[in-house]
C-alpha cells in the first residue's frame, strides 16, 4: 500500500484551513461549556449558549465547504 500523498498548499488553503481550526476550536470550546458547566445555567443562559454553538457549528461548516471548493477549483484547473 502506497502512502497517502500530500500536495503542497498554496496560501489561500492555508488561510482557509486557519479559518476552519480556529472555528474548529470555538466550536469545541463552545461545546465544553455546555456539556460540562461549572454551574447550572439558567433556561436563557442554557437557551443562548445553545445558539451560539449552533452559529459557531454553522461557520465551522462554512469554512470546511470552502476548503472542499477550493481544493475540488484547484482539482479542476
Amino acid at each position: 500500500m502506497m502512502p497517502a500523498v500530500t500536495l503542497p498548499r498554496d496560501e489561500e488553503e492555508c488561510r482557509l484551513y486557519g479559518a476552519y481550526e480556529a472555528s474548529s476550536a470555538k466550536e469545541h470550546a463552545a461545546a465544553s461549556r455546555l456539556l460540562n458547566p461549572h454551574h447550572a445555567f439558567s433556561d436563557p443562559v442554557y437557551m443562548k449558549l445553545l445558539g451560539d454553538l449552533r452559529a459557531i457549528r454553522m461557520e465551522c461548516n462554512e469554512d470546511m465547504l470552502a476548503i472542499i471548493a477550493h481544493c475540488k477549483q484547484n482539482e479542476n484547473s
